[in-house]
């Protein structure tokens, strides 16, 4: 299949509309990792609805009512489909109970060439019922077999790709190790993430992987929880912006090794897995807003 573009522009993803309540903010947190240690009083606010505190990241599970990937009028291979990047702004802490709507749309799909693949950007407004605007996301999905399309490169579209951070020249402020347990992927997937190769060994071996991974956004999820222990004292509230590039694959049972650089208000991470030698995620990025409630502009 090839890409049409720019048809793809225009295609009509359904508005997304979910109601959520505690229960779902809990099984997201204990599969991002909030769980690992059910004696300490600050994580314990993530898994327990007395006086529950919502990640951050939770936003980017909401609104998913749709396999947009397998829509034949889109021209995707499907199995060469991977979650490239991932950015986030917090407009209001997210309710512990909501209705909320989201209108999801395509705003540049990239042409990076026929033997390099596509960027697909996808945005995202999350919205309470009576309007009020929670968050925004800016994803980018990475086709890796879909180059060739005749579509702008970089630099060339009606948009340009998210900034990323860049690490400074000095040892990390602080690092944080997070065991993932290897049930994680079993207890995210819940979260809506249903993509059998999170769960099924053939699956994952038939997409490359010698065993099923754990989602780039659940490694997402547990950055966060990292970088609200060491700059947000675990409060929810404090984070406005997070992004960053996931760049190799995490397993259940994997320990994450995630370094930070702290100056003020803004925050850049790296995540690695040190017994395997490699970066999983780069160019982590996050700002803290001084007042204790989200206010991002």
């Amino acid at each position: 299949m090839t890409i049409r573009y720019p048809d793809i522009l225009d295609h009509d993803f359904p508005a997304g509309r979910q109601t959520y309540g505690p229960k779902d903010c809990i099984l997201y947190a204990l599969g991002t990792g909030f769980g690992r240690d059910p004696l300490d009083p600050e994580l314990l606010r993530y898994v327990y609805e007395r006086d529950l505190q919502v990640s951050p990241t939770f936003a980017t599970v909401l609104g998913e009512n749709t396999d947009w990937s397998s829509d034949p009028r889109l021209g995707l291979t499907i199995s060469g489909l991977l979650h490239g990047e991932e950015h986030l702004t917090l407009h209001r802490p997210l309710p512990v109970l909501a209705e909320i709507r989201c209108e999801t749309r395509f705003s540049e799909v990239f042409d990076l060439g026929a033997d390099r693949g596509a960027l697909l950007v996808m945005d995202r407004r999350i919205e309470t019922r009576a309007g009020e605007l929670l968050a925004e996301l800016r994803r980018i999905e990475f086709a890796r077999a879909d180059g060739g399309f005749g579509g702008p490169a970089p630099g060339q579209g009606r948009i340009e790709l998210p900034s990323l951070a860049d690490m400074p020249h000095r040892a990390p402020d602080r690092q944080v190790t997070l065991d993932i347990d290897p049930a994680t992927p079993l207890i995210y997937r819940l979260s809506g993430d249903m993509v059998a190769i999170h769960v099924d060994p053939e699956a994952a071996r038939r997409a490359g992987f010698g065993r099923p991974i754990l989602h780039g956004l659940s490694t997402f999820g547990f950055c966060c929880q990292a970088v609200l222990g060491v700059a947000g004292n675990y409060d929810s509230t404090r984070l406005a912006r997070i992004g960053a590039r996931f760049t190799a694959p995490v397993f259940g049972g994997d320990r994450l090794l995630v370094k930070l650089w702290i100056d003020g208000p803004q925050v850049r991470f790296q995540a690695e897995v040190p017994d395997r030698d490699v970066v999983v995620i780069r160019g982590g990025y996050a700002e803290l807003n001084t007042s204790g409630a989200t206010a991002a502009s």
